[in-house]
């Protein structure tokens, strides 16, 4: 009797357990998969399956975009070569982000042409002998020659992260790298100034150009790419996990509110 007695007790204290355990989960905050009702909605541009929603454009007949292993590659060819999106996609107050890397060549290899109210511009990634990244045109001056002139040093066959932020008032890009599954890497734990250093990559942006009065306009090697598309130049280029997210209201007006020149590059 007195076992029987034991076996329930410790069989209620178990129940008990999971319980309290499943109590505890359903309330952290850190659940991988627990989604707050203000987080932000990207939606999903490529499936790694299909070109479902784009247009090869400016490619030789035997160098066609195709799917490999989730990502799109878009072959080697002499000139500018890419995709262009075909779905409905807004004109500003919009964050899009991608990941690509160059594998063969030496220029850009994931160039963004995007809308910009009703003008377009692009965001050269390691254009001009592959160092150079800025917008592409800002009053008639391409990346090379403008406010948002920038240099950075890509290394083939290394994935990087693109984020392009488009609202009434400005275009903020970041760019950082990211491993093979597509995280960030970690800086050692023992290196404070690397850890610090690896912080400000991913959350300083690389541009951060405040629209004003400002010409807004692409070079003509894009057109083919407008009013969305994604460009290499003479390289081949490696796209993956495409998506945009639109902007709140709230999130618009935070943007207005920030400083008018800031340090960027």
């Amino acid at each position: 009797m007195k076992c029987r007695q034991t076996c329930l007790h410790r069989g209620f204290a178990v129940l008990l357990v999971v319980f309290v355990a499943i109590f505890v989960v359903n309330l952290s905050p850190c659940r991988a998969n627990d989604t707050k009702k203000d987080d932000p909605k990207w939606t999903p541009m490529f499936d790694g399956k299909t070109l479902d929603g784009w247009s090869v454009t400016r490619l030789e007949e035997d160098k066609k975009a195709e799917i490999q292993d989730g990502c799109i590659v878009i072959g080697r060819n002499d000139l500018a070569s890419g995709l262009k999106y075909d779905k409905p996609f807004p004109k500003s107050n919009y964050e899009i982000m991608y990941q690509a890397k160059r594998v063969k060549g030496y220029d850009f290899f994931g160039t963004l042409t995007f809308p910009v109210k009703e003008s377009h511009c692009s965001f050269v990634s390691g254009g001009w002998s592959g160092y150079v990244i800025g917008l592409s045109s800002i009053g008639g001056y391409d990346a090379s020659e403008n406010e948002t002139t920038g240099f950075y040093d890509f290394k083939e066959n290394q994935w990087y992260q693109f984020r392009v932020s488009v609202s009434d008032d400005r275009i903020r890009v970041w760019l950082y790298p990211v491993d093979q599954d597509g995280k960030t890497t970690e800086a050692k734990k023992d290196d404070p100034k690397a850890q610090v250093a690896a912080k400000e990559e991913i959350e300083k942006p690389k541009v951060d150009l405040v629209l004003g009065n400002k010409s807004i306009s692409t070079r003509l090697e894009v057109t083919f790419f407008r009013p969305l598309g994604i460009s290499t130049w003479n390289t081949e280029g490696h796209i993956r996990d495409i998506k945009y997210r639109e902007l709140p209201p709230d999130e618009v007006e935070q943007i207005k509110l920030l400083p008018e020149r800031p340090e960027v590059n």
